[in-house]
């Protein structure tokens, strides 16, 4: 059976969700995930280039010098979210089959998007990069201890056969075109910036084909339960409110805890796809389960977008504050700080302090 591309927003790229017909999906629809599946892997690709134009190798240094960002956000997707989805299954009284999507988006590890919307809100895309990066090799591990670990309240099957090569492939796909991008500046950052504007605008792009294609896809995902979608628009809600809280209270910048958030919230549900369909083959629930992701991954993409828009009016109306909002609140000056209250300065004290 056909695996699809291992991304958050290639959804699409499976069976059609709630079309249990014998004959198959129609003839336009297998078109479509085709049409999906190629366009879409090009325009990630190209995504990751972007954002590895807007990257360093120092800002990787700084960042492995300083895990705790990582770690953070580690622990906010394998351990919180999951425990989150679990409780909110069993607080909304979703059937097995509901839940267990659910359990399975919320076990997966960050997306590409979450990248893309780090860049747009002026986050840390060098910490998201890593994070989504780590959150990617960790979920060949986490991904199956979550599902033992909370499933046996819906089921006694916990065989569920993790998608490893999608897993991988998404590992290449992050890692590789990051590099690119990165060389890319670094032999030009003229070019590096007209990259950068171009992949943003690619994954603008990719967002709003990818909500219109899976509307089209799966329209069976409209008549599901309330339950179901409301379930669907708190798990992320949750995953960024909590992602923010965790890192503020853990004294991290509020470019690091915006970061943070998105990573925490915006899953690679093109894992949990896979996940199903190569675990779930055959069975009666398998376009049940197929259904809490494919709304999710409506509700995560809008719900991003909205958290993006409300931060740029933010910052528009109050761009004194933007400044202010990168200072650590822990009270250690970074060494750019340092330099920033440097030039605020007499040139002369500021040579002095140099020379001493």
């Amino acid at each position: 059976m056909e695996t699809s591309f291992p991304d958050d927003m290639l959804v699409t790229d499976l069976m059609t969700t709630m079309m249990p017909d014998a004959s198959g999906p129609p003839h336009y629809v297998i078109v479509l995930k085709k049409f999906n599946k190629i366009l879409l892997t090009s325009l990630l690709a190209f995504i990751m280039v972007g954002m590895g134009c807007v990257v360093t190798v120092n800002d990787f240094r700084v960042v492995v010098r300083r895990p705790i960002g990582a770690v953070i956000g580690f622990v906010c997707q394998f351990v919180i979210l999951p425990l989150t989805a679990f409780i909110l299954a069993h607080v909304l009284s979703l059937k097995p089959a509901f839940a267990i999507g659910m359990l399975i988006t919320a076990s997966s590890p960050g997306g590409v998007t979450s990248n893309l919307y780090t860049y747009w809100s002026d986050g840390d895309v060098c910490l998201s990069i890593v994070m989504t990066t780590v959150s990617t090799s960790a979920a060949l591990v986490m991904l199956p201890f979550n599902l033992w670990l909370y499933s046996r309240s819906w089921t006694d099957n916990n065989g569920a056969l993790i998608p490893y090569s999608n897993i991988i492939i998404s590992l290449v796909l992050i890692i590789i075109p990051v590099a690119i991008g990165m060389v890319i500046r670094w032999k030009s950052e003229k070019v590096a910036r007209i990259i950068t504007m171009i992949g943003s605008i690619s994954g603008l792009l990719a967002i709003g084909m990818n909500l219109i294609i899976n509307g089209i896809i799966n329209p069976g995902m409209f008549s599901s339960p309330w339950t179901l979608w409301l379930a669907a628009v708190l798990l992320p809600w949750c995953g960024y409110c909590l992602g923010f809280f965790f890192a503020w209270l853990l004294r991290q910048t509020t470019k690091q805890c915006r970061t943070i958030s998105f990573e925490t919230g915006a899953q690679n549900v093109g894992i949990a796809l896979s996940l199903i369909a190569v675990t779930f083959d055959g069975s009666p629930l398998f376009y049940d389960l197929f259904t809490y992701p494919s709304i999710f991954a409506f509700a995560l993409i809008i719900e991003a977008l909205i958290l993006v828009l409300i931060h740029r009016a933010y910052d528009k109306k109050y761009p004194e504050k933007k400044q202010d909002s990168d200072e650590e609140r822990n009270g250690e000056a970074t060494p750019e700080t340092d330099a920033a209250r440097y030039t605020k300065k007499d040139p002369e004290e500021s040579r002095n302090v140099t020379e001493n």
